[in-house]
């Protein structure tokens, strides 16, 4: 039997997406490079934003024109039901709680292709004892928590995700060791902020420390998103972690607004000072460690001056990467229920926001410019010809090569930048030699 599998979303969607595909293989089930040569369908989906909830309702519908069994996951089973089940007929779900049950729901797409039968847990399984290395890939994602700690206005992830729960210190150490010792050079630490892990008395930088002594030298680390308040919480922690070789020197940490009273009417928890202050400690104890941000342009209540001290807050602490996403009216949440910015002023904003984005991460890459080191090769670049490699500030720099190159340290020298990656050369090969 083959499978599809889509995925849309974070990178916990992804981690999800691995394990269901590591049981279904186990299972004895190959996976399908195109849903025409499936049996059935996997679609992974995604409910943070609704014009990614639009793209994934008009893909189902088109899978399901396949006349394939289909079997729905992710956010978007638990944030709107009812418009899947609108959209096209499919034969059953799975909630981001009950990944582990992908065996019983693609049974019974097979017997009922129109069933919509919809699998739920109470609470999610032990997800890194069932994570499995990637096929072909160097990069691996682990989920050391998930569910959030906080209730943000206008966000509907947590009516999917719920509180937050970490996962055991043991079953993450021995997952990223299987999966070093698979050939994975990068393991990815996500959930929905990662800075809330706490387990057998381990909060996130213990974690961090016990994986970076448990791998090799030559493997790396990356930390996921974290909240500006917990991320205050364990940043001493952080800073002693981030000067581990294991460990890439980069920090995403979404400050949303650089307006008070809109990040009250978010229900963030922090205000725009503290955002700066976590970047200037990050900064002055990390130099050129990679900032990465989200920024909502749009949200009601959102007035000019607000829009103005959003632009200013980035100008002033000059993110790496800016995440831009207009505001999106999810259902079911607080913000749904306020008085909504006109769509025009929203697109607006966000066209002199992007503008402002693109000038800021321009100006930060420009300073990689003539920058040589060791770097390592990922995965592949967007063009032929070309694969995407990764310093130890984890900048993305694109070099000529092929697949050969892949999950390989190379020296390179930075010869230009875009916005949003930075061109390089290759100078050697082999740029890491592993003791023992």
């Amino acid at each position: 039997m083959r499978y599809y599998l889509e995925t849309y979303g974070c990178a916990a969607n992804q981690a999800d997406s691995e394990i269901m595909s590591g049981l279904l293989e186990e299972a004895g089930y190959v996976r399908a490079a195109q849903p025409e040569g499936s049996d059935v369908i996997i679609l992974n989906t995604c409910g943070v934003k609704s014009p990614t909830e639009n793209k994934i309702v008009s893909r189902l519908e088109e899978l399901a024109g396949l006349g394939k069994p289909i079997v729905v996951a992710g956010c978007l089973t638990l944030i709107n039901w009812r418009r899947l089940e609108r959209a096209a007929d499919f034969g059953a779900a799975l909630t981001p709680r009950s990944v582990h049950r992908v065996l019983e729901a693609v049974e019974a797409a097979l017997r009922d292709p129109r069933g919509r039968v919809l699998l739920d847990s109470v609470e999610p399984p032990d997800k890194p004892s069932l994570t499995r290395p990637p096929r072909g890939s160097v990069v691996g994602t682990i989920e050391v928590e998930d569910g959030c700690t906080f209730s943000c206005s206008f966000c509907a992830t947590r009516f999917a995700r719920g509180v937050t729960r970490s996962y055991d210190v043991a079953s993450i150490i021995e997952a990223a060791r299987s999966m070093a010792a698979s050939g994975v050079m990068e393991l990815r630490l996500t959930g929905q902020d990662v800075a809330s892990y706490r387990a057998d008395g381990v909060d996130l930088p213990g974690l961090v420390e016990r994986l970076a002594r448990r791998i090799p030298r030559d493997r790396r680390i990356r930390i996921g998103m974290m909240t500006p308040v917990l991320a205050r919480k364990v940043l001493d922690g952080l800073l002693r972690v981030y000067g581990m070789e294991q460990v890439y020197k980069f920090a995403h940490i979404p400050v949303q607004s650089g307006s008070e009273k809109v990040l009250r009417l978010m229900r963030r928890g922090h205000a725009p000072e503290l955002f700066r202050e976590l970047v200037s400690r990050l900064r002055s104890a990390v130099p050129l460690l990679t900032l990465e941000t989200d920024v909502i342009v749009g949200h009601p209540g959102e007035e000019e001056e607000d829009f103005e001290s959003t632009l200013e807050l980035l100008r002033s602490t000059s993110p790496d990467v800016i995440n831009l996403s207009k505001y999106s009216n999810r259902p079911g949440t607080d913000s749904s229920r306020m008085r909504q910015v006109p769509s025009d002023v929203v697109a607006e904003r966000s066209r002199l926001a992007y503008r402002e984005a693109m000038r800021l991460m321009e100006a930060r890459n420009s300073l990689w410019v003539g920058w040589r080191g060791r770097a390592l090769v990922t995965e592949p670049g967007t063009k032929p010809g070309t694969m995407m490699a990764r310093n130890d500030w984890y900048k993305p720099i694109v070099v000529e090569g092929g697949p050969e190159l892949l999950g390989r340290w190379i020296e390179v020298r930075v010869t230009g930048h875009t916005p949003v990656h930075l061109k390089g050369e290759v100078i050697s090969e082999r740029a890491f030699e592993v003791e023992g």
